[in-house]
């Protein structure tokens, strides 16, 4: 048997309770009524034995005794009481219309009344009838039966009206359910298509806005096995054809199968595990990223605990880290800015020409907080400046200087993009400078404007802070804008 849908469920519980409720009223009802009624008839029975009683002592002190002539005036005063009668005196009836002896109808007596002279002495008895077992007349029953008939009608006119209140409520109820499991069926097909928040209370939104988020987790984590693919096959193929090629060199006999050919390799695999590692941990915070908090910070602060952190490296690579950090309070996530300032620094300890001054600096423009890491190195050029902060990009030379996997600057801007703010690149004769801008204190904050900068946005990005060191793996969101020589 198919179970009844939601909609045939409400329409049957609300004509259920309508049925119910109005039965029990009815039965309430009937029963006051009928008692009432019976009060009502027992109350006349009274008054018109009361009233048969005066008109029979009336017409009996006439004339001191039961005349004829009384007996017929008294017959026809009775009669308008309602009720049949038999006068009874001395063993003698005088007078009777009920006519028991000589028809099948159903009288009871409902009253026995004495009759009394002046001096009280009883003269006669009055019997009462009624026609019918119960004592009532036919006026009485018709009463009773249509008030029985109004009750089942109002019964019938609630059923109708909770079946018509049932089918719209349960059509209101129903409808965006359906919806949801359309869309759901839809998520569980493949679809990646945010179902549409319906309307109705607030339940149902809640339901909606769960499923809405569920099928962006689906989307984003779909992405992120498409993209850690893409990325294996990428990045995997050219260090593993070298180590392919160098193996069937030494195979060969082309090169010596020595300790400096087992380092080469064993330098090419440690860097294929770092990068299979990076690739994992970037695509497991891309699936599952947590929001960042957004808080007042001092930029000025975070430049300079990360000037601190690194003006040792910089000193031995023969580098000038100089700072100019005026107060600068920004809107952002610390963890993730600190992130942010030592992908930048160690990206330029790596590839800052020698010799070469590195300022970092902040400053505020607007409504927006700046800072800025500068080197007088040479100009990246046009093609290296638009992959700059692409995934996995590395510079020209970059190989030879440096065994990383091309993250560190592509994590840097998603950051910066999930904050509100954006990560951009400057290359001309007198050096690179990367800047990296936030909302100023409360305000919402723009791309900026000045020098040419421009903001990143990414869409739906909530990137997660890894504290595995500089350009851990981050959560983002959408495919992500060019990228340069990573930290890592």
């Amino acid at each position: 048997m198919t179970p009844l849908g939601l909609r045939a469920r409400l329409v049957a519980a609300f004509v259920g309770i309508a049925a119910l409720t109005t039965l029990v009223a009815a039965l309430l009802t009937s029963f006051g009524l009928h008692h009432q009624i019976d009060a009502y008839l027992e109350q006349r029975t009274d008054d018109a034995a009361v009233s048969a009683v005066a008109i029979a002592e009336t017409a009996y002190a006439k004339d001191g005794r039961w005349t004829p002539e009384g007996l017929d005036l008294l017959a026809h005063e009775l009669i308008l009481t309602g009720y049949d009668f038999r006068l009874i005196s001395r063993g003698r009836t005088l007078l009777d219309t009920t006519k028991l002896e000589r028809t099948d109808s159903d009288f009871r007596r409902v009253a026995d009344l004495p009759v009394r002279n002046r001096a009280g002495g009883e003269v006669g008895m009055l019997q009462l009838y009624a026609l019918g077992p119960g004592g009532n007349m036919p006026a009485d029953d018709q009463l009773r039966s249509e008030l029985d008939r109004a009750h089942l009608l109002a019964a019938a006119v609630a059923a109708l009206i909770a079946m018509i209140a049932g089918l719209v409520v349960a059509g209101r109820l129903s409808r965006p359910l359906q919806r949801l499991a359309e869309a759901a069926r839809g998520i569980a097909s493949g679809s990646t298509t945010p179902p549409p928040l319906p309307t109705g209370s607030r339940e149902v939104r809640e339901l909606g806005q769960a499923l809405s988020g569920l099928a962006g987790d689906l989307d984003r984590q779909q992405r992120s096995r498409s993209q850690l693919a893409q990325d294996l096959s990428h990045e995997l193929r050219t260090p593993l054809m070298l180590v392919q090629s160098r193996i069937e060199a030494m195979q060969d006999g082309v090169l010596p199968f020595d300790a400096d050919g087992l380092s080469a390799l064993h330098t090419e695999t440690l860097r294929l595990g770092r990068l299979i590692g990076q690739i994992e941990r970037l695509a497991e915070a891309e699936a599952h990223p947590p929001p960042l908090r957004r808080e007042t910070i001092s930029l000025d602060d975070l430049a300079r605990e990360a000037h601190d952190a690194l003006a040792a490296a910089f000193e031995i690579r023969g580098l000038s880290l100089a700072t100019d950090t005026p107060p600068t309070p920004a809107k952002g996530d610390a963890d993730a800015v600190r992130q942010v300032i030592t992908n930048l620094l160690t990206n330029a300890l790596k590839y800052a020409p020698d010799e070469c001054d590195v300022l970092l600096s902040t400053s505020l423009d607007g409504d927006r907080a700046l800072l800025k890491v500068s080197d007088g190195g040479r100009a990246l050029g046009e093609v290296a400046g638009e992959r700059v902060f692409e995934r996995f990009y590395r510079g020209p030379d970059a190989a030879q200087k440096s065994g990383g996997t091309g993250l560190g600057l592509t994590i840097a801007r998603n950051l910066a993009a999930a904050q509100g703010g954006g990560l951009a690149v400057e290359s001309d004769d007198e050096g690179t400078r990367f800047t990296l801008w936030l909302p100023s204190g409360a305000a919402g904050g723009g791309a900026p404007n000045s020098s040419g900068e421009t903001g990143v946005s990414v869409a739906g990005s909530a990137p997660a802070v890894s504290n595995d060191g500089p350009g851990a793996a981050v959560a983002t969101g959408p495919p992500q804008a060019p990228g340069y020589a990573s930290p890592q």
